[in-house]
């Protein structure tokens, strides 16, 4: 694990922000392709749109990352200390933040340049997971998002050198001692997401030829992210993402509790989706 894979002194090249670059530059390249495939205007001006697109997502992403991070986190952290909240560079992004912000910043620019979001959206969605795939990689490096304890006999157990955000986490809690050089076995759930998102995307590559309605790739999303996203808090070891007793011993974390709202609202966008063929059905028959 490299959190840092160069540093001059009055330069740093972390590996988490070199595998977000990455991701975007990788990310915007497969939306071109793929879109120019679905898009009968001029193709210069529809690149021109998408490049747009992507640059407003990115801004819009890491905004929303940022809010919810700071949400959830005002309490015990950014209350104390307002000036933590442009410190950006000591972390603190919450994914589901982000997505959010992409999504509202492109349901507008799509209706202001006269394109169908759904139509865009499925061809932007791949690209999403695909990125989650490298962000998690760059997780991993840096020791953010790592997991809960495990025996150190478990297939695929990790630690976290000195130096990390796992290990500085760990003993600022108490859960390792000061002069530790690793943290404690945990899992590796940064490398379950990475593997996981990888999946999604290779399903919505192969649904692009084979999808019945726009925001079928979209709505594909909604449900198998949530899905994978929701089981891996289980085995999540950090606090700072928000965790809230619901009901009993029934705990929450901010992402499980998005994640219902994202299912909720792709059964929610299905039902309004089939309704509309159903409708469009009957006016030609």
């Amino acid at each position: 694990m490299h959190p840092v894979l160069i540093d001059l002194g009055f330069f740093k090249l972390h590996t988490y922000g070199l595998m977000m670059a990455v991701a975007f530059m990788v990310g915007m390249q497969l939306a071109v392709r793929d879109a120019r495939r679905i898009d009968l205007s001029p193709k210069r001006d529809f690149d021109q749109f998408i490049l747009d697109l992507c640059f407003w997502i990115l801004i819009s992403a890491l905004i929303g990352a940022r809010v919810v991070f700071i949400l959830v986190n005002w309490e015990q952290d950014y209350s104390k200390d307002p000036l933590k909240v442009i410190r950006i560079w000591e972390g603190g992004l919450v994914f589901y933040g982000g997505l959010i912000g992409a999504v509202l910043f492109s349901i507008y620019y799509c209706r202001k340049k006269k394109h169908s979001f759904l139509l865009i959206a499925d061809t932007l969605i791949p690209m999403v997971a695909l990125g989650q795939f490298f962000g998690r990689l760059g997780c991993f490096a840096a020791g953010c998002c790592w997991g809960r304890p495990v025996s150190e006999s478990y297939f695929g157990a990790v630690q976290f050198p000195a130096g990390s955000l796992a290990h500085n986490s760990m003993r600022y809690t108490q859960q390792i001692a000061d002069d530790a050089l690793h943290t404690i076995h945990v899992h590796p759930v940064q490398l379950y997401e990475s593997t996981g998102a990888l999946t999604i995307f290779f399903i919505l590559q192969w649904m692009r030829t084979k999808k019945r309605f726009n925001g079928q790739q979209l709505l594909t999303y909604m449900f198998l992210y949530p899905l994978l996203r929701s089981t891996l808090e289980m085995v999540r070891g950090d606090r700072e993402r928000g965790v809230y007793n619901i009901v009993g011993n029934l705990e929450l974390s901010t992402s499980q509790l998005i994640s219902i709202g994202f299912a909720i609202s792709a059964v929610t966008l299905l039902t309004v989706l089939l309704l509309r063929r159903k409708r469009e059905a009957a006016a030609l028959a």
